[in-house]
């Protein structure tokens, strides 16, 4: 429900936009896919092993004009992430700790580019807050993690179209804080790199 309110969202914002191009502040969606790349900073127990694979996102946008090089971009987007620490217990079967299984992450960039131009390389940086959306779980032996903050940076292109522009963007994302909640493992730091596709009218 929450993914469908999104997008019908998204889609909607960006109907109106297109209604008037004439305006400087620009609102959209964005969906793309993440690596996570959580580090560990301690020795793992000998019957862990840290795996990162792929995930995806989408959300919402808007992109504020500042000045001629200038605009700043927040941004909301649903992260569903695939980072964890798989245990094996002593008597063969395994049990797996997961990291920010699925977060919102509430972001605010600034985003360095020549304003109003058909095709604008751009490169940007900003702090990320993450918080991760957890079910309500009575097991005692599963744990969730922590919110982080993170700081943000990558590059991309803008291509104005007709009536959108299409602003892919390759974006890291360092995480500063410790995530961790499972007192079997010491600090826990959630990094990802996400390749984004940034719709805006």
């Amino acid at each position: 429900m929450l993914v469908a309110g999104l997008l019908i969202s998204g889609f909607a914002v960006f109907g109106q936009s297109e209604a008037d191009d004439s305006k400087k502040v620009k609102y959209g969606f964005n969906l793309g896919i993440n690596q996570s790349n959580t580090q560990s900073h301690g020795a793992l127990p000998d019957n862990a092993v840290l795996s990162n694979n792929l995930g995806f996102r989408l959300g919402l946008l808007a992109d504020f004009p500042i000045a001629k090089y200038l605009s700043f971009s927040p941004k909301t987007e649903l992260s569903f992430n695939n980072s964890k620490v798989d245990f094996t217990n002593g008597d063969g079967s395994q049990t797996a700790y997961e990291i920010m299984p699925v977060g919102i992450d509430v972001m605010a960039h600034f985003v360095f580019k020549e304003q109003n131009q058909k095709w604008s390389p751009y490169f940007f940086l900003g702090p990320n807050f993450k918080i991760p959306v957890t079910e309500k779980n009575t097991d005692p032996t599963s744990y969730s993690t922590n919110p982080d903050f993170a700081i943000d940076f990558g590059i991309g292109f803008d291509r104005a179209f007709t009536h959108f522009h299409l602003a892919p963007e390759l974006r890291y994302s360092c995480g500063l804080l410790n995530v961790n909640q499972n007192p079997t493992l010491q600090n826990l730091n959630f990094h990802n790199i996400s390749l984004v596709f940034n719709f805006l009218g």
